[in-house]
């Protein structure tokens, strides 16, 4: 075997009669060392036999002296080694059998160690003969992850999804490594390899076989079809100049939607749903930055309230482990979640999300509302840290913390540039504060039957009826001064009675502080 199918006998430039011979002496092999090994079997199992019975006699009767014995271990060692090497042997002559059957010009020196069989298999791989590098793999005992993973990426291309997650699902079992990694680039196949137009294909199919009936009389030759394609077109001048005015149109309007909608997504609902599932199965923490690349926000949003439709992987949990901080999910956290609404400008999207959310008929479970209340109170927060006030205000109004809405809208009021803008604040703050002293008129007597402790109260809970009557008083002679004292355009806290904006201690600070 050695000689015949070494890699002397065996190039990579092999003559196809030299493959053949040598697939038929592979043949040979493998019945040749197949008796063999079944000839060790049994000689193996009878001397297992006869050092069995040996072992089973009376101690009175043994009378073989220490050198038999020791000859008798050194036989059944020396058949033990010569049945693992024809193993080792048939294995191989196996192998080259299936290579060669299979057209591989391959030799005993490509099996005969991992460094050689590793490059096997990478030569079969570039030749996309993907079952054989899995066979040779296994055989060879090295690691078929490449294998699995260059299969998966070539079924991806070809739009094979179906069977392109068997490959990943057997490749990524394998992997002892970081999924996500992996996962990123079976992403970036989807994303980077558009399918086929194939109604684009049909229908030049359809134009190219007319053309030719027209033209020849064998229009399905080769010789017609290329010259067709090489035949100026046969659309009407007008016909082009229109399809040609329309395709620029399109690129303008689509350039024009991405200003103003944001991006828009060039995977289809087919690969999309592929990327989601590689996602959620392995690669949670980078499924909400993907969502938003291609513009499904609010389906992003949703991941993170409890009461967001199944995905199409049956997932409604928001979190596979216990975590001390309820609000961080298997695909991030609520800080995650509004700094890509932020940078997307997708803040109205988070709003409508909660809205529906907390205005649905079913909105009465208890834990549900605590939930949405905690994730509210901590928006708020980033919110009020970031300094984006006039989101801020939005979502203190969904949380329903009127006195929190009014002094947002004095720090609105602050930060206007006109005075259109300023009295509109004030009138909101105003609002609020007015609903506020409402609520806390009609609630009174429950307050009263359940009291709370000051530590546990909000800073909107913190102030008194009378201060809140304070707050609007004061935003009423605000807004008297701003129409009299104030100019069209310009700062208008010029002349506030809520002290400076760029003070520390503004009232702002004064009222947290409480």
């Amino acid at each position: 075997m050695k000689v015949v199918l070494s890699s002397l006998q065996l190039p990579l430039n092999a003559s196809m009669d030299n493959v053949a011979r040598a697939y038929h002496a592979t043949e040979t092999y493998v019945q040749a060392i197949s008796y063999s090994k079944n000839l060790l079997k049994k000689l193996t199992g009878s001397s297992d036999l006869s050092s069995g019975s040996e072992r089973s006699r009376d101690a009175d009767d043994v009378s073989v002296d220490a050198g038999s014995s020791s000859t008798g271990v050194q036989h059944q060692d020396e058949l033990s080694d010569l049945l693992a090497q024809a193993d080792m042997w048939l294995g191989r002559a196996e192998l080259l059998q299936s290579l060669l059957g299979s057209g591989i010009i391959a030799s005993l020196d490509d099996i005969a160690g991992k460094e050689s069989s590793t490059s096997l298999r990478d030569r079969l791989v570039s030749d996309e003969r993907y079952s054989m590098a899995v066979y040779t793999s296994k055989k060879c005992k090295i690691d078929a992850f490449p294998v699995w993973v260059a299969w998966g990426h070539a079924l991806v291309r070809m739009e094979h999804y179906a069977q392109a997650r068997v490959k990943f699902k057997q490749a990524l079992q394998q992997f002892k490594g970081d999924a996500p990694p992996v996962v990123l680039d079976i992403i970036n196949t989807i994303e980077g390899g558009p399918p086929v137009d194939v109604s684009s294909v049909r229908s030049m199919y359809e134009h190219v076989a007319k053309s030719a009936a027209t033209i020849f009389d064998d229009s399905l030759s080769a010789d017609s079809y290329l010259n067709v394609l090489y035949m100026p077109s046969t659309f009407p001048r007008s016909e082009r100049s229109r399809q040609s005015r329309d395709s620029l149109d399109s690129q303008f309007s689509s350039a024009n939607s991405y200003l103003e909608d944001g991006p828009r997504s060039n995977l289809d609902s087919v690969r999309y749903a592929e990327c989601i599932h590689y996602l959620q199965e392995y690669a949670r923490p980078q499924m909400l930055a993907f969502m938003f690349r291609h513009g499904h926000y609010a389906e992003a949003c949703s991941l993170f309230f409890p009461s967001s439709e199944p995905t199409a992987e049956g997932e409604t949990s928001l979190s596979s482990v216990p975590r001390s901080d309820p609000l961080t999910t298997d695909y991030g956290t609520i800080d995650d979640l509004c700094d890509l609404c932020l940078g997307y400008g997708a803040m109205s999207v988070l709003e409508d999300t909660i809205l529906a959310i907390t205005q649905s008929p079913t909105y009465h479970d208890t834990t549900v509302i605590q939930y949405m209340n905690t994730v509210l109170t901590r928006i708020c927060n980033y919110c009020e840290m970031h300094r984006h006030y006039n989101y801020l205000y939005n979502f203190l109004v969904l949380k329903g913390d009127h006195v929190a809405s009014g002094l947002c809208c004095i720090q609105l009021f602050m930060n206007s540039m006109s005075q259109e803008e300023s009295l509109k604040h004030l009138g909101h703050a105003k609002t609020h504060f007015e609903e506020a002293l409402s609520v806390r008129d009609r609630t009174i007597e429950a307050t009263k039957l359940v009291s709370r402790t000051a530590r546990n109260k909000s800073a909107s809970e913190k102030l008194t009826r009378e201060m809140i009557m304070k707050f609007s008083t004061r935003v009423s002679y605000q807004m008297d001064v701003v129409k009299v004292l104030n100019s069209v355009d310009g700062p208008q806290w010029k002349t506030s009675l809520f002290g400076n904006p760029t003070d520390p201690e503004t009232l702002r600070a004064k009222v947290h502080g409480c």
